[in-house]
């Protein structure tokens, strides 16, 4: 039996719907719309795609939304700098840097400067401290979405094995925190790993965020698996996650499809944390 392709169209709408009622009220009291603040460094296929999907979704919602987009070979310290000023403007309620970033800057000497109430994609030593002492922060948006689908689709996690391929700072890590934190046993695959078939096709859930386009076909996946596709990869032209969705279709349970699965979750996750940050 092929697997169950979630439909996020009817969560979306609802949490849309939520989040246009919070906007309004954010602009009632602050008599300006929530502000959200993106930073890009390059030219990364990937993050150019989502940040014209979370523009969008933006503007949907009720908020602005600027886009600081700098050239490749930008300095690491005026990058710093220019984000520390946004600390102090005081109609920016969030920030996200889009990652990745050129090999010359390094990730945590421009998030450490950003204060945690406006890192609202939890990339700060502050908030993913929180998050491995299972202390309240904001969390990257790819966990809190898969936490949404979860709970949405009604997938118990206590006790089962989810192996997550990928251990990236916004991906697998947060991922595997938020999953152990419902008591999942979870084993995080990566670059280095050996025999990776035998390891996912352990998994009763499979998460892969890794932006290899069709890196796992069925023989990988568990018969029965759950996977969730946090993968975003430009092939001719076209949005595509990171599983061989025709093969491993007749091998799972349940899949999440890119476009339409985690992606429009993460960004509307984003907008939540903004309209909280200020509070």
């Amino acid at each position: 039996m092929p697997a169950t392709i979630y439909n996020s169209k009817q969560f979306v709408t609802q949490l849309s719907e939520e989040l246009q009622r919070k906007a309004i009220k954010f602009h009632t009291q602050h008599a300006r719309p929530a502000h959200l603040t993106q930073v890009i460094v390059g030219h990364d296929v990937a993050a150019e795609v989502y940040n014209r999907q979370l523009t969008h979704a933006c503007q949907t919602i009720g908020l602005d939304c600027t886009t600081l987009a700098y050239p490749f070979t930008t300095d690491e310290a005026q990058l710093r700098t220019d984000i520390a000023a946004l600390n102090d403007n005081s109609e920016t309620d969030g920030v996200i840097l889009l990652l990745p970033l050129p090999s010359h800057i390094r990730q945590r000497i421009v998030t450490d400067v950003l204060r945690p109430e406006k890192d609202v994609d939890g990339l700060g030593a502050r908030n993913a401290g929180n998050l491995l002492l299972g202390f309240p922060s904001f969390i990257p948006s790819t966990a809190d979405a898969v936490l949404r689908i979860v709970d949405d689709a009604n997938i118990p996690i206590a006790g089962r094995n989810v192996v997550i391929v990928g251990r990236s700072n916004i991906g697998g890590k947060p991922i595997a925190l938020v999953l152990m934190q419902r008591d999942a046993t979870v084993t995080i695959c990566h670059s280095y790993t050996t025999d990776l078939a035998s390891i996912t096709k352990s998994a009763d859930i499979l998460v892969v965020s890794v932006g290899r386009p069709a890196l796992i076909d069925a023989s990988m996946v568990k018969p029965g698996a759950i996977v969730l596709d946090a993968g975003i990869n430009m092939v001719d032209g076209k949005v595509v996650g990171d599983i061989d969705v025709e093969s491993v279709t007749k091998v799972a349970s349940f899949m999440t499809p890119v476009p339409g699965g985690l992606g429009p979750l993460t960004h509307l996750t984003l907008i939540r944390h903004t309209l909280l940050g200020p509070q």
